[in-house]
């Protein structure tokens, strides 16, 4: 699996003119190599590739990276330095590295380290293209992630009432992934109820609820290293006609933009059924963010639908599709699942009831 993927990134090195890879972002460094330490930093060339790593992970490195993968410990220097000291022992002298990932500081001592002789490329996301369509293992850990915020909220909507608050909400949602099986929560949980539910990245307070509100939950799970990600509103007391509407109006769009998804349209196609649909139903002003994101290694796992998306659907790509409506001192609802996109159209990963659900 780690071979083939390090001759994922060998045929861009080889289009790029490049003899050597130096890795440093970390969810890259697993990508490539298994290593799922703190620190580390992978360099591959056309015959080779090493992880460097300090004495605290060195029998981790060797216990978790596959074959193809020399694990080298160093000391006294920092990640980049030790990353510059093997390129020069490699005699490699056109690197690429990751521009988005190294700071100002760390490129000068890389520069320092290689010294003139070593002429390094700037790269953006070379790493992530290869990451984008995952492989039948990704999607398999994605989909028990899935199963696990299913779930969650199968067992949480049952035990929620009026006079519970947020935080409790949250960690009632954190603590039934846990115990169902999640290595960690994907991103800090979100539960936003009444006004707190039009602000789409709310963070849980010690707001009771009450009759008359939404209540927002929005949870991942992360399954050795992969996640999932999904929103249910649900809705405490007896809903007016307009909540009914709003929260429609959005399962609707989502619904609409789920089915249109498959190998060839591209992101902003996507993007524009859901926002052209809400925005026919009177609240195009209130849906104030992007459709969705890539999912994967990372919950943002790179770029997915938006009025500005150019990405090309692919069969093993996975992006949440997750529209939403919010009304500044009144509520918003946002209903969110993880799609992939196969051969011949689409499946939706994540199954828990988008009814709404009265509590």
């Amino acid at each position: 699996m780690h071979r083939a993927r390090l001759n994922g990134i060998r045929k861009v090195m080889s289009e790029r003119g490049l003899n050597a890879f130096l890795v440093t972002n970390m969810s890259n460094v697993f990508y490539l190599s298994g290593f799922t330490g703190s620190t580390a930093a992978v360099v591959v060339t056309s015959e080779a590739a090493y992880i460097l790593v300090d004495p605290r992970y060195s029998i981790q490195a060797r216990m978790e990276c596959g074959d193809g993968i020399e694990a080298r410990d160093y000391t006294s220097v920092s990640t980049v330095e030790a990353a510059g000291q093997l390129i020069n022992e490699l005699k490699s002298d056109v690197v690429g590295y990751e521009s988005e990932n190294l700071t100002v500081a760390s490129l000068r001592r890389l520069r320092r380290t290689t010294g003139a002789q070593v002429k390094l490329r700037s790269t953006v996301g070379k790493v992530e293209m290869l990451r984008s369509v995952k492989d039948a293992h990704e999607i398999a850990l994605i989909k028990h992630a899935c199963g696990i915020v299913d779930s969650t909220f199968d067992i949480i909507v049952r035990e929620i009432k009026p006079g519970m608050t947020e935080s409790e909400i949250a960690l009632l949602i954190d603590s039934t992934m846990r115990r169902l099986g999640a290595a960690h929560e994907g991103f800090s949980t979100i539960a936003a109820a009444g006004i707190n539910s039009a602000c789409p990245h709310h963070s849980p307070v010690d707001a009771a609820l009450s009759d008359g509100q939404f209540l927002k939950m929005d949870f991942g799970a992360e399954y050795q290293r992969y996640n999932s990600d999904i929103t249910r509103t649900i809705f405490i007391g007896k809903p007016t006609d307009k909540h009914r509407e709003v929260y429609q109006v959005v399962l609707n769009a989502q619904m609409k933009a789920i089915e249109a998804i498959a190998p060839g349209k591209t992101g902003r196609e996507i993007d524009a059924v859901a926002r052209e649909y809400i925005a026919s139903c009177g609240y195009g002003e209130n849906f104030s963010h992007s459709l969705g994101h890539a999912l994967g290694i990372d919950v943002h796992d790179g770029p997915g639908f938006s009025k500005s998306s150019n990405i090309v659907l692919e069969p093993g790509m996975v992006i949440t599709v997750e529209p939403g409506i919010y009304i500044e001192g009144w509520g918003g609802v946002r209903i969110e699942d993880d799609v992939l996109v196969t051969d011949t159209g689409h499946e939706t990963l994540t199954t828990a009831d988008k009814r709404l659900i009265r509590k």
